[in-house]
């Protein structure tokens, strides 16, 4: 997995998220992001089919509890599906776009 800052434009992620070390990793850029004095989170994953349950909960204390606007852009069907089935599409304002 890597992870690019694009400025005000978010991080994008390519490659698949799935230990302990990715999560980590994107809770350090997402951090550093913010730290910036912007207050939104924009995650572009081209790659991943899943996420670990440890980025979203990340991603839920950021909207829930710091006020951080989050949106995430997946471009795979699966990843849609499972934040889908746990009602986070709307909270974290995902969509799908075609890889």
């Amino acid at each position: 997995m890597q992870i690019k800052d694009n400025g005000n434009n978010g991080l994008t992620i390519t490659g698949n998220i799935k230990t302990v070390e990715d999560s980590l990793e994107i809770q350090k850029a997402i951090t550093t992001h913010l730290n910036k004095g912007i207050k939104n989170v924009l995650l572009k994953m081209h790659d991943s089919f899943s996420m670990t349950s440890t980025v979203i909960g990340h991603l839920m204390k950021l909207v829930n509890v710091d006020k951080i606007s989050v949106s995430l852009i997946v471009a795979d069907d699966r990843l849609y599906e499972l934040l889908e089935e746990l009602c986070l599409v709307q909270l974290f304002n995902v969509r799908l776009v075609a890889n």
